[in-house]
């Protein structure tokens, strides 16, 4: 979608008698919200016959404002006569605000489980050989910021007390963690073996995007394994 199209829709509208604002609000965003997030603009409202507000999903880094436009820190307006000739200067114009990235804030696995290592793999596994039964999460971070991110691992068994723990994801950067290597402040394994958890992701200061992972070994010499992956479920 070009800007040029979305300006000659709302023309199109109005010459077919859609005067009411609300109306035309909801029409827009219903025929353009998709191709609109790609942009970094998450809503538009029209303000009133004449001037269009588009929320950005973003923060103002820099003014650029140019005849028709006027930048705010989280949105912009639009003056829709002044603005007829030159509707592409409105891409130009979101280059003016960081992109809080794609995805969520808020992400949880529901199902979350590490078997617990066979004598044998944990002697393997202490010698840097094999690959056996863990989880992990991979977090994506699309923004032009870097994020905090909280882990909370939630157990199912009351006599397990629930942990978190935090860790950084650079802008447009990804990080995968190992759920078995993470430790305590005791250097102690974070998360039980052999125990139902679920675990929720908090991201701070950007969306993210996060996926689960598990592998699991059985048999004589771990001779078998099953590999799972999910992503996470979104509650926004």
């Amino acid at each position: 979608m070009t800007y040029e199209v979305l300006f000659a829709t709302i023309r199109e509208y109005k010459q077919a008698g859609i005067s009411n604002l609300d109306t035309l609000t909801t029409l827009l965003n219903n025929t353009f919200g998709d191709s609109l997030t790609s942009q970094g603009v998450s809503h538009i409202e029209m303000l009133d016959e004449n001037r269009l507000c588009l929320n950005v999903i973003g923060q103002r880094k820099e003014d650029n404002s140019s005849k028709g436009i006027q930048l705010y820190s989280r949105f912009l307006v639009i003056s829709l006569n002044e603005i007829k000739d030159n509707p592409e200067s409105v891409a130009d114009a979101l280059k003016s605000y960081t992109s809080d990235g794609d995805g969520a804030y808020v992400w949880v696995i529901p199902d979350g489980y590490m078997a617990g290592l066979s004598a044998a793999e944990q002697e393997w596994e202490q010698h840097g050989g094999g690959y056996f039964s863990h989880e992990s999460i991979c977090i994506s971070n699309t923004a032009d910021i870097g994020t905090c991110c909280l882990l909370e691992v939630l157990y199912e068994d009351t006599d397990l007390e629930n942990v978190s723990c935090e860790f950084d994801v650079p802008a447009h950067r990804s990080v995968h963690y190992r759920l078995d290597k993470l430790k305590d402040a005791n250097g102690e394994p974070l998360i039980a073996k052999d125990a139902p958890v679920s675990y929720k992701i908090t991201s701070r200061d950007t969306r993210i995007v996060v996926q689960g992972s598990r592998i699991l070994t059985s048999g004589e010499n771990s001779a078998f394994a099953s590999f799972g992956t999910v992503m996470a479920w979104c509650p926004q």
